[in-house]
């Protein structure tokens, strides 16, 4: 990337990075994950203290990605549906618990029960038109009864409310917003939040657009890049289709925690958690994951496209910080979200592994339990200790836990969080993360591990 950059200033063109301990760390970790430009944002305490762009935005034409730089931002695009419906129902002309069929015509019998909430909540039920086995194509346009046809056609994964399920159905949410605004959806986030928040390089893609300073987007495919799919049909923009650059993203972000978007009553609504019809809550809002790690709660959303871009928000309220990470390669969001972890370790440390100190172990025998579990998860065999876990995990991640336990030296404990209300965790089973640190030759692995009140081994994730 060193080299990159140094062609790039050669060429005439000028980077805004300074590299400082944050830029060194980001380029060090493009050239290591192939990304070809990135671009990132911090926030703290209400202003932009930090808005970079680093590699290139343009494979083919070498031209630098900047802060002002565009990408898509895939389905962190739902929290601005969130927004809409929200300005919506502070006007009282919706309710969050008005049935979708009260505004979206042609629904079956078997949607009575599903609600504008439980969409934004992501407990409706509804099938996932992105899954690519029901027939919806990106290249053609449908209008909202061919749509709602598409997702009608599909059974419900559950009854509405009783579980939760990320799904990508916001499509109907744009549906009600142009039913009750009388407008496009399109135009009244447009007009609505756009225009008063002056985010003058947010917009919604439309395949055909000149748009100022867009990044290319691309994939890996067997080691080369190749260039994403370029179309999108105009239905799902509520879903995902809006682009911007990381300064207004930035900006979206401070007008959001500093109420001038929503009132506080409904920024409440959009970070409280959902309650399944059985009484327990999961942590997620309107549109919007919350979670904790080490004592510290925060907020993100993810999102990637099929045209080749990455992005991730991760809002830590109480600490007063805010990180935007975007690029132009869709690798299912793996590079912005580790990247963006460490950069707001940087800033508030303790709310990443990287932040965290090694504490004195009153239970080494528990890690040689441990580490013999892991070996016989990362060999994919089955074992009592993790029942199912080796089968679960992709290929990917148990190689890269065999690599660690290989060549890891010392292993430090990091210590056990205790997993609660506010944490974002689906299976009730999972009662604490312990978290380990192995110094191997390429550096520091961190392992933390998911744990039920027996100590059967539930999830691994695994980190650099």
């Amino acid at each position: 990337m060193r080299a990159l950059v140094a062609a790039l200033f050669m060429a005439g063109v000028v980077l805004t990075a300074a590299f400082g301990p944050v830029d060194d760390y980001v380029t060090s970790q493009m050239a290591a994950r192939k990304l070809p430009g990135l671009s990132l944002a911090v926030v703290q305490n209400g202003r932009i203290v930090k808005a970079e762009g680093y590699g290139v935005a343009s494979l083919e034409l070498r031209a630098a990605a900047t802060a002002e730089t565009v990408y898509e931002i895939g389905s962190i695009s739902k929290q601005f549906a969130a927004d809409a419906v929200l300005l919506l129902a502070e006007e009282r002309k919706l309710q969050l618990d008005d049935p979708i069929a009260k505004y979206v015509d042609g629904t079956p019998p078997e949607w009575a029960a599903i609600t504008i909430r439980r969409i934004l909540t992501h407990t409706a039920g509804l099938a996932d038109f992105d899954t690519g086995n029901i027939g919806f194509s990106y290249r053609r346009e449908y209008t909202a009864a061919e749509f709602v046809a598409l997702m009608a056609a599909q059974p419900l994964k559950f009854p509405p409310g009783e579980q939760w399920t990320y799904t990508n159905a916001f499509p109907l949410l744009g549906m009600v917003v142009e039913r009750v605004a009388g407008v496009p959806y399109t135009t009244f986030v447009e007009n609505r939040i756009f225009k008063p928040l002056g985010l003058t390089s947010a917009r919604f893609k439309i395949a055909g657009d000149v748009v100022p300073n867009r990044a290319d987007g691309y994939l890996l495919v067997n080691g080369a890049y190749r260039h994403g799919e370029s179309l999108r049909p105009a239905v799902i923009a509520a879903n995902g289709g809006i682009m911007m650059n990381v300064v207004d993203f930035a900006r979206w972000d401070i007008a959001m925690t500093g109420g001038r978007l929503l009132r506080p009553e409904s920024l409440k609504a959009m970070t409280t958690p959902v309650r399944l019809n059985g009484g327990r809550t999961v942590s997620h809002g309107l549109g919007w994951f919350m979670d904790q790690f080490n004592g510290h709660p925060f907020g993100a959303h993810w999102g990637t496209t099929v045209a080749g871009h990455s992005a991730v928000i991760r809002r830590y309220v109480n600490d007063g910080v805010t990180v935007i990470v975007m690029s132009n390669l869709n690798d299912d969001g793996l590079a912005v979200d580790a990247i963006s972890k460490w950069i707001a370790n940087r800033y508030v440390p303790g709310v990443g592994v990287h932040g965290l100190r090694p504490v004195a172990d009153q239970q080494k025998a528990e890690w040689a339990r441990l580490r013999k579990t892991l070996e016989a998860v990362a060999a994919g065999a089955e074992t009592d200790q993790a029942p199912g876990l080796g089968a679960r995990l992709p290929p990917r991640v148990r190689e890269q836990v065999a690599a660690t336990l290989r060549a890891a030296g010392a292993v430090d404990y990091l210590g056990e969080e205790l997993v609660g209300a506010t944490h974002f965790s689906l299976d009730p089973s999972v009662v604490s993360f312990r978290r380990y640190r192995a110094a191997t030759p390429a550096g520091f692995r961190y392992l933390t591990l998911r744990l039920s009140a027996s100590g059967v081994m539930l999830g691994v994730v695994i980190e650099d």
